[in-house]
């Protein structure tokens, strides 16, 4: 975790820099989110509250920290950009805020211009936190699992651990789609993944997903964030296809994921046999399902 840290403190520079080094190591190792807002304080998310400092990031040090981000090379990570954020490495995330240029052809973000915020997310790496999870949901063999919760919740902590979890016992296939599981940097996993694990990391779910079930024969697909129409119909191919989904959804619980038309879907044709819902002090419920 240190490491990770020390990774997230190499992309800054002036004040955000030095404020952040000012901090106490105890305060140093808790802290989740780095915000850097042009011309404005700096602040930090800490168990879950943010906090400003008194450090204002410059033009210059939004810069610096942008092109640090993106190896000072956009064009090799364009489609990353395109997307919002980009895995740097110790598997950290960098957020981007800015002013979209929109493609004429497909409607589409292309690329972003005028950075007005970044926000460096501290990739954690909370090995073993979800043992009682598959304990309890995979006990009796393989099967469909939706980890549900709210922003900050943890969900995606939980998937990364069941990825290794799951990994470490059968050929599962990772749609990493934002690259938050694997945190891959240059194709290599920051993360504890799995020996029997394939990454397909930044496809979208949809062509992800049904490219894993086709030629990689996975037992389980792991997909963070599921919730379009197409999301559903990937999903469902894959279970008709004999593999398991283990993904998650953003609702506070199941009866406020079900009101999203496409997950009520998948609730509704049996996609998943239990539903593990968190809320943003990380407590979780299991919920068996059929």
């Amino acid at each position: 975790m240190e490491s990770r840290i020390e990774y997230a403190l190499s992309l800054l520079s002036g004040e955000p820099l030095g404020a952040i080094r000012a901090l106490d190591s105890q305060t140093l190792m808790k802290v989740d989110e780095i915000r850097l807002r042009i011309s404005r304080p700096v602040s930090l998310t800490i168990d879950g509250e943010d906090i400003l400092t008194d450090a204002i990031a410059s033009p210059e040090d939004i810069e610096h920290t942008f092109k640090e981000a993106f190896s000072y090379s956009l064009h090799s990570y364009s489609k990353e950009l395109a997307q919002g954020c980009v895995t740097t490495r110790g598997g950290n995330r960098v957020g981007v805020c800015g002013t979209a240029v929109i493609s004429p052809e497909t409607g589409a973000v292309d690329t972003v211009k005028c950075i007005s915020s970044l926000n460096i997310r501290i990739a954690r790496e909370a090995v073993g936190c979800a043992e009682d999870i598959a304990a309890e949901c995979f006990g009796g063999g393989l099967s469909g699992l939706v980890v549900i919760g709210p922003p900050m919740s943890g969900k995606t902590t939980v998937l990364r651990d069941l990825c290794r979890i799951l990994g470490n016992r059968c050929r599962i296939s990772l749609i990493d789609e934002l690259n938050e599981i694997s945190a891959s940097h240059r194709g290599i996993p920051q993360n504890g993944i799995g020996r029997f694990t394939d990454v397909f990391s930044g496809y979208p779910k949809k062509s992800g997903i049904e490219t894993a079930v086709r030629v990689m024969s996975p037992r389980a697909i792991l997909v963070d964030e599921i919730g379009s129409e197409s999301d559903a119909e990937a999903i469902l191919y894959a279970l008709h296809s004999g593999v398991f989904p283990v993904t998650a959804v953003h609702a506070a619980d199941i009866a406020d994921a079900r009101r999203k038309p496409a997950i009520d879907r998948l609730f509704s044709e049996g996609a998943f046999k239990n539903a593990v819902v968190l809320d943003r002090k990380r407590r979780r419920t299991v919920t068996r399902l059929v």
